[in-house]
């Protein structure tokens, strides 16, 4: 369906993973297509390659030193398609990524809902490098972390410029670390103050970074602010205190400041970074400080990113080549049959884009309704209420998309409605046993617990329906106390009198037979008084 080549023997590799989330070290991975396309804008987008790969342990929290994983979906196998370097806008590549998301759901062989389809993306810029950003879980993230990647690698060529023009180079970076923990033995910064016995604060020189670390590089973040993050991921300390931030915010006084600074042998434009730890890990910190304001003079690093929920992203890890992978030796190649390719290819589902513009027509709504549908899942259910009960389709798509994404904003718990109880209320909507006005207070009784059935719904809500006849005689009610007003008002009377008639029928019969009934008896009031 990508229109990839087939790889007709499959080889086994192994990619290393040494994090621990992965427990024998390594996680196999099979090529399986090459050189494929995905049309978008009346134009394709490459697919390099289509893997199916084993998925890693989930990692759920850190503590110190400790990772702790789940092994829930351990070995579970996934589908990883790489697109090509060819998307050109964030826009572009929110529509690569739904497309293949469409097109993967339509196979009916992938699992669905939050987390099953993970996006990662790779941003680069002229003059900046490949920067994978792992972990993009909803598809409306994706422009957004894709203009923040690319704010962040101009910030970064912006700051090589800067240390180039100041002459700085790399032979100027030294790993010779200070220990200052005797300029705070009075001090007032709580978070020095209150370090372990066996803590230090430990400081370096940062050659003519002076005004560098409080850059902004992405909405809100600062280079300095970039660094600590890697601090904080690479040994689990708390992070970095640097000279470009506001000292007094830790209540570091201007002494202090100061003696750190002779301390250091600092010039005018150069800058220093402290950490508190132990003396190992404190070493290990600014090593990893000094790596990083080196990398700077390079510009862009090529780096794994975690993607962040504002749009941003942090440091995860360094970015792996291709040289990780190596043949398995204990899984022998895989041949794919030409016949058995053959009869897949014979029974391929439509594509989701062309199915789109058909349901459209078919059914008379937006494509926009069809595309949400598709997305959502519920593409079939809509068919089938429409199809099974002739209820009107623009009715059962409304409430399938815009209702229940209003009772989620209300706090309904709407995973409380199943579909078998969402098929119950449109069929009880076909057999005229609920007027669909009442549609969306059964959905809200619906919501409050799974074991509500619809039948109970209707009780609670006090919605049995209404003959005809009854209806005649509320109707008449109605009309008898404002006779004199519809006499003076005409036909004008029409919708005031039908604001009264629902007020007291809403839900318990359909409000076309409401009006019909309505009319003709206000037109025998009207035709009386002539």
């Amino acid at each position: 369906m990508f229109n990839a080549k087939i790889i007709d023997e499959l080889h086994v590799l192994r990619k290393n993973y040494l994090d621990g989330s992965v427990p024998c070290g390594f996680q196999r991975t099979l090529i399986i297509g090459t050189e494929g396309y995905i049309p978008i804008n009346g134009g394709k987008v490459g697919v390099a390659t289509i893997c199916i790969e084993e998925d890693a342990a989930r990692k759920i929290r850190e503590e110190q030193s400790t990772v702790y994983y789940r092994v829930d979906r351990l070995g579970i196998p996934l589908v990883e398609v790489v697109t090509a370097p060819e998307i050109k806008n964030p826009e572009e590549l929110l529509k690569v990524a739904y497309r293949i998301g469409m097109l993967l759901r339509a196979t009916g062989k992938v699992k669905r809902g939050l987390g099953t389809i993970r996006q990662d993306l790779n941003v680069s810029i002229e003059g900046g490098e490949r920067v994978e950003i792992k972990g993009v879980q909803k598809l409306d993230w994706i422009p957004k972390l894709a203009e923040n990647e690319v704010l962040r690698q101009l910030a970064l060529i912006d700051i090589k410029n800067q240390l180039l023009n100041r002459g700085v180079k790399e032979t100027d970076f030294s790993k010779d670390f200070k220990n200052v923990s005797q300029v705070f033995a009075s001090t007032k910064c709580n978070i020095i103050k209150n370090r372990k016995a066996n803590e230090i604060v430990l400081a370096v020189k940062l050659p003519k970074f002076a005004g560098l670390l409080s850059k902004e590089i992405q909405p809100g973040k600062s280079f300095g602010k970039e660094i600590a993050e890697k601090v904080m991921i690479i040994t689990g300390l708390k992070g970095i205190i640097h000279s470009d931030e506001n000292l007094s915010k830790y209540n570091i006084s201007a002494e202090e400041n100061s003696q750190i600074r002779n301390l250091l042998a600092l010039g005018e434009i150069d800058a220093y970074a402290i950490v508190i730890g132990d003396a190992d890990m404190a070493e290990k910190a600014l090593e990893t400080v000094v790596d990083r304001a080196k990398g700077a003079l390079k510009g862009v690093m090529r780096e794994t990113r975690r993607a962040l929920e504002n749009g941003n992203s942090e440091f995860l890890r360094e970015l792996h080549g291709g040289a990780r992978l190596y043949p398995d030796t204990d899984t022998p190649p895989l041949v794919i049959e030409k016949e058995r390719v053959a009869a897949i290819s014979k029974r391929l589902p439509e594509y989701p884009w062309v199915a789109q513009k058909r349901l459209a027509e078919k059914y008379k709504i937006n494509e926009e309704f069809v595309e949400e549908l598709m997305a959502s899942g519920k593409m079939e259910l809509f068919m089938g209420i429409v199809e099974k009960y002739k209820i009107d389709p623009t009715i059962v798509v409304v409430t399938l998309l815009q209702t229940m994404k209003s009772l989620e904003r209300e706090g309904f718990q709407t995973d409380n409605i199943s579909e078998e109880k969402i098929k119950d209320v449109f069929k009880f909507i076909s057999e005229g046993k609920i007027a669909k006005e009442a549609l969306e207070n059964i959905l809200q009784e619906l919501a409050k617990s799974p074991s509500i059935s619809v039948s109970d719904a209707l009780k609670e809500l006090g919605l049995e329906t209404i003959t005809v006849e009854k209806l005649e005689k509320i109707i008449d009610e109605v009309l008898y106390e404002s006779r004199d007003f519809i006499e003076k008002s005409g036909d004008r009377a029409f919708s005031p009198m039908m604001g009264k008639v629902m007020e007291k029928v809403r839900g318990k019969i359909d409000g076309k037979i409401v009006a019909e009934v309505l009319r003709k008896k206000i037109a025998k009031i009207l035709e009386g008084k002539q």
